[in-house]
């Protein structure tokens, strides 16, 4: 038996197993079986046609032929019959996004007339990685902020618009790593082919939580100050965020205008329309700032949408259901949470059939917002 198919099927089955049997990180560094969960369970058709092929290949040059070589076959069709089941969860991500959708904004909200999830299903097969769309121009490293390396935003944007209005994503990485050009592609760019204005940002990392949070307010305050030299309209502004992003997202959702954290900038208005958490942490973050959503319970919320995964290893699912009811009975803005069945963290790092998803229902949350706004 060729180590090449062993080592194969080992990695493919310890990929299966730490998304089914995910261990939580206590903490927001990745560990070596959350990195190989995160690819079984964001692109489990890839693995899988890689552990097919791999088979053949052993089959069909006869390295099949022995008792220990069929304990590994066997193997390898565990694996297989997991990365399936993986597959099939993915699959229901929109029934349950749309069940959040319909509960929290009603069933006769607006729909959209080409969901992105159901175009990206046959695409996912093959190769679940983003292609750039030609009709969206990306404009890099804007400066925002006083910080040559970390004040530094990136905008996405239809090329026929003039002006649209804006959606702020803030990155994921624990407040210590991360990057603007990593997740959330598929969405951006889905956003601003409907005419929306996508931001993407960079923000101060390794430092006191203050500062990070003050970063993600420079954003909103140049999206009012210098967004219209780039189409971006502050009059409909949602802040979104994975992780530590979706973090900060909630916190610029709940302190809209305090002084205290817009220094340098206290009179621009960085109140937003609405705010998105993906499998976000709403916990207490490091220092004595105030720092967790409870701090700001006198804020009246805007609408909030909320979406995590059931098996997350980093963030616990039951921390973001109990954010969202009790943002939920603070009563006012509609709040909807969506938990996606055996789902882990990062599920908007690929152009994964859940990402699609994501974005299918973000667009569709938007397209609510905006339609509510007009009347």
């Amino acid at each position: 038996m060729p180590i090449g198919y062993l080592l194969t099927v080992l990695l493919v089955a310890a990929a299966t197993a730490s998304a089914l049997w995910p261990r939580p990180t206590n903490g927001p560094h990745a560990t070596p079986s959350f990195a190989l969960g995160t690819l079984a369970n964001e692109i489990p058709f890839m693995l899988a046609w890689y552990l097919l092929f791999s088979t053949w290949v052993a089959w069909d040059t006869g390295d099949l032929a022995t008792p220990a070589s069929w304990v590994v076959a066997g193997l390898a069709a565990l694996a297989l019959a997991g990365l399936t089941w993986i597959a099939w969860q993915s699959r229901r991500s929109w029934d349950v996004l749309e069940a959040a959708l319909d509960a929290a904004l009603g069933a006769d909200r607006p729909r959209a007339s080409r969901p992105p999830h159901r175009l990206r299903s046959a695409w996912s097969l093959v190769a679940p990685f983003r292609l750039p769309n030609p009709r969206i121009q990306r404009t890099r490293n804007v400066s925002y902020g006083p910080s040559e390396r970390w004040n530094r935003l990136d905008v996405y944007r239809r090329r026929d618009v003039v002006s649209g209005p804006t959606f702020v994503y803030l990155h994921p990485g624990g407040f210590h790593s991360g990057s603007k050009n990593r997740q959330s592609k598929l969405l951006l760019e889905t956003l601003a082919g409907h005419g929306w204005v996508c931001v993407s940002a960079d923000y101060h990392l390794r430092t006191d939580y203050p500062a990070i949070l003050i970063d993600a307010k420079r954003v909103l305050a140049w999206v009012c100050t210098e967004g219209a030299a780039h189409g971006a309209d502050a009059g409909t502004l949602v802040v979104a965020g994975g992780s530590a992003g979706a973090h900060l997202a909630v916190i610029c959702g709940l302190s809209a205008n305090q002084p205290e954290l817009q220094p340098g900038f206290e009179t621009v208005d960085t109140s937003v329309a609405a705010v998105i958490g993906l499998y976000g942490y709403y916990g207490r973050v490091f220092g004595q700032h105030p720092s967790a959503p409870e701090d700001y319970s006198g804020s009246s919320p805007p609408p909030l949408l909320v979406v995590h995964g059931e098996k997350d290893p980093m963030a616990a699912a039951g921390q973001a259901r109990e954010f969202a009811e009790t943002m939920r009975a603070g009563g006012g803005s509609p709040v909807a949470y969506a938990e996606f069945p055996a789902a882990g963290h990062n599920f908007d790092l690929f152009a994964s059939l859940r990402h699609a998803a994501v974005a299918t229902a973000v667009l569709e949350f938007t397209t609510w917002l905006t339609a509510r706004r007009t009347t």
